[in-house]
């Protein structure tokens, strides 16, 4: 008898720390917010958890990239809409003008000073930085500004470009010899050195504004070309996202099911916690009637 009743205590006790044990990995595990704590625990699931975790960090840092890239696009369109404006508006507008034979050498000087101040304002855009502090339209060369006071461009010929998708490189910026046309400044320039001068030779300053005129035409056509190919780029940056939205979700879901991790796990892992408590408590009633028999009591 006392043989029996001392494995039964044994026994007893041996029970009690196994539903301790259990109960404290269950308590763990939904502590963790997951079912699958190491790969030993479902080593099929554990590989898919991996594969899964691996492909939404490239499909989100694809997102992040497409992000920076988006403002790259934008803030290089907001540039050339005001560039635009200043060649399609007041420029144009200014060069016109200077051609009429009515305006007197007063008037021309002070078409002169307008036309330079325009001249600068564009240059200032030419030479933009981006929140970076690099020069936007310097190519590769973005620790420099694109072009220099005299309006020569001092950049590279190079498109900077980002990869925003698997296979699909995307250019996020234009060289500035590529949007502005090449002669654009110095043309300007000497339009207005000629509008300054103390004594007007029609000819020659009307030779300077038709080329003026002429180099605005061109960079007109070329801001247009580079709006509408940031245009198709942004639109582009949309529909991978509208694309990879859908596809970060779906495998956001198959990394909780394969860890264990969704709504379904988590409430059962919860039904399993109530009744790995009650089976403990039953356990530890057990152990404690175990401890009140006689053989241990004297």
């Amino acid at each position: 008898m006392r043989i029996s009743t001392l494995y039964m205590f044994k026994k007893s006790a041996e029970n009690m720390s196994k539903r301790v044990s259990e109960n404290n990995d269950i308590m763990t595990r939904l502590a963790s917010g997951k079912t699958l704590l190491r790969a030993s625990d479902d080593p099929n699931a554990a590989t898919d958890a991996v594969k899964y975790t691996e492909a939404l960090a490239k499909l989100e840092m694809y997102s992040n990239t497409r992000s920076a890239a988006r403002n790259t696009l934008q803030h290089e369109d907001h540039i050339l809409s005001s560039v635009s404006s200043l060649m399609t508006g007041g420029l144009t507008e200014k060069i016109i003008a200077a051609k009429s034979e009515t305006y007197s050498k007063d008037d021309l000087a002070a078409l002169g000073k307008e036309l330079q101040g325009i001249r600068a304002n564009m240059l200032d855009l030419a030479n933009s930085r981006d929140g970076n502090g690099r020069y936007i339209f310097s190519g590769f060369k973005t620790d420099k500004p694109a072009f220099d006071e005299n309006g020569i461009y001092q950049g590279d010929n190079n498109a900077r470009t980002v990869t925003v998708a698997d296979g699909t490189v995307m250019k996020v910026s234009h060289p500035g010899n590529e949007v502005f046309a090449d002669d654009l400044f110095t043309k300007l320039e000497a339009a207005i050195t000629e509008l300054s001068r103390d004594t007007i030779d029609r000819d020659d300053l009307n030779a300077a504004l038709s080329a003026a005129s002429e180099a605005v035409t061109v960079g007109i056509g070329r801001l247009g070309k580079a709006q509408t190919e940031l245009g198709t780029n942004l639109q582009q940056l949309d529909a991978f996202d509208l694309t990879a939205d859908n596809l970060i979700i779906d495998m956001k879901v198959k990394i909780q099911t394969a860890t264990g991790s969704d709504y379904s796990a988590m409430t059962s892992m919860i039904m399993d916690t109530k009744m790995s408590e009650f089976s403990l408590n039953a356990s530890m009633l057990v152990f404690q009637s175990m401890q009140k028999m006689n053989l241990f009591n004297k």
